[in-house]
């Protein structure tokens, strides 16, 4: 009896580790690719309003400078980032550390799956990123100086330099890439509690597909946030761009009267598909979304496809 209770145990293991699946990095010394992104947001304004747009089109090359038998130091660095429709939409739901990393290499160190460590050169990172990032404000500013009695400068600046500490910066490229792959073990039907761009909290259930040495993952994303992570999640992004108390404060005041009109709700799903190589690199990624909040509608496209390689 228990010799086929270790064998029914035994074929159980197996099993599940033959259904279990890790992504890896598998490049060589030298390696380049350089992917393009094009990504676009559509939104329904609420109370006839009217509809608004705007898109990004990037150009991300990553080259592998070393490999050795603790893993890899790889270097991304955006060469492009052209922006295209309604620039207030943009600077609100768009992804600053885009702007702020454009033409600034970062070299990450990774371990033998290819899962970030830290930014070797975060230094020279930080402080080219920075620059950009305070250039753009005193830009904003001197454009429009009424901002700075509902957004001081200074907090502005503060939020700038919080964005950029070292984990917030590799959270932002995992989150955008297919990196945060790197190391992960899945089986089919696995669920992850994620916090995605501008703090929305959604569960991701995955499928993994494999054929031939490629490996394709499915991720279905759908929003699981109570009201108060809602309200704390609107307050945590004012603050993010520098907004004072004098602010975020009518977000609690006001919470009741938003919340009659039907104003406190949100509603998040995605469909997201990688279609990984043998080598590790992807071929190309596809996302679809909808966010439905404060009465407004969002439409939500990403697509990344490989232009460029030497391997």
């Amino acid at each position: 009896m228990k010799t086929i209770l270790f064998s029914i145990l035994a074929i159980g293991i197996a099993v599940t580790t033959e259904a279990q699946t890790t992504i890896k990095a598998n490049f060589n010394k030298g390696d380049t690719t350089v992917y393009q992104t094009v990504s676009n947001i559509k939104m329904e304004l609420p109370m006839g309003a009217g509809n608004k747009e705007f898109g990004v089109t990037t150009s991300t090359r990553y080259v592998v400078l070393d490999k050795t038998n603790t893993g890899y130091r790889l270097e991304r660095t955006i060469t492009k980032a052209d922006y295209k429709g309604n620039k207030e939409i943009a600077n609100q739901m768009g992804n600053s550390m885009e702007k702020y990393l454009t033409n600034t290499p970062v070299i990450l160190q990774t371990d033998t799956n290819g899962t970030i460590i830290k930014i070797e050169n975060y230094d020279d990172v930080v402080g080219k990123a920075s620059s950009v990032g305070i250039a753009e404000l005193e830009k904003l500013y001197s454009d429009n100086p009424q901002i700075e009695a509902v957004m001081p400068k200074t907090k502005a600046i503060m939020s700038i330099s919080a964005q950029l500490e070292e984990k917030n910066i590799i959270d932002n490229i995992n989150e955008v890439t297919f990196l945060s792959f790197y190391g992960k073990k899945s089986n089919n039907g696995d669920k992850e509690d994620r916090t995605l761009q501008q703090g929305i909290k959604a569960v991701t259930t995955y499928s993994i597909n494999k054929l031939q040495g490629n490996i394709k993952v499915t991720g279905l994303s759908k929003s699981n946030m109570t009201e108060n992570d809602v309200k704390q999640m609107m307050i945590a992004n004012m603050k993010k761009m520098g907004m004072g108390e004098e602010v975020t404060s009518q977000i609690e005041t006001n919470w009741g009267q938003m919340k009659a009109m039907g104003m406190t709700n949100l509603d998040f799903d995605s469909v997201d598909n990688y279609n990984f190589l043998p080598s590790g690199w992807i071929s190309d990624s596809t996302t679809d979304g909808t966010v439905k909040m404060m009465g407004m509608n969002m439409k939500i496209t990403v697509k990344t496809n490989l232009d460029k390689k030497n391997w």
